[in-house]
């Protein structure tokens, strides 16, 4: 039921089922197509996601998003995951989007997990026409 709703409905969608605490979705220029409340990933630092995943890397680096300092290792090609004193992220690029998640550290779900499964759901299904985003396919 992805392609009857919007980005902010996607994102909202993946937030509940994954019981994470914040998502975002972003283009491949680093643009915020949505995101849940508490997100504060900037445009530069989407940018920056994106170009840490088109880098071969095989060590554990700090990545700062905001004042947040994340301890951050490779997955593989598309996806990312870092922990920071509090909490887990997971940044995962899916075709044309960058697919954005945060959750506690003591969550029962996997963040990883949860935004893998939500990638292949996304792609699977087609893109909200409600708005102007590039496509998933």
């Amino acid at each position: 039921m992805l392609e009857l709703m919007t980005w902010s409905e996607i994102v909202d969608n993946l937030r509940t089922e994954g019981n994470l605490k914040m998502a975002a979705i972003f283009d491949l220029d680093g643009e915020k197509l949505a995101a849940t409340s508490g997100v504060t990933i900037s445009k530069a630092e989407a940018q920056g996601l994106l170009k840490s995943l088109a880098l071969p890397c095989t060590a554990i680096y700090a990545l700062f998003l905001g004042e947040v300092k994340f301890q951050c290792m490779r997955v593989d090609d598309h996806t990312l995951i870092a922990k920071a004193p509090s909490e887990i992220f997971v940044a995962h690029r899916s075709n044309d989007v960058l697919i954005c998640a945060f959750t506690d550290l003591g969550s029962k779900k996997s963040c990883l997990g949860c935004v893998r499964t939500f990638a292949l759901k996304l792609n699977m299904e087609a893109v909200p026409d409600a708005v102007s985003a590039p496509s998933l396919i």
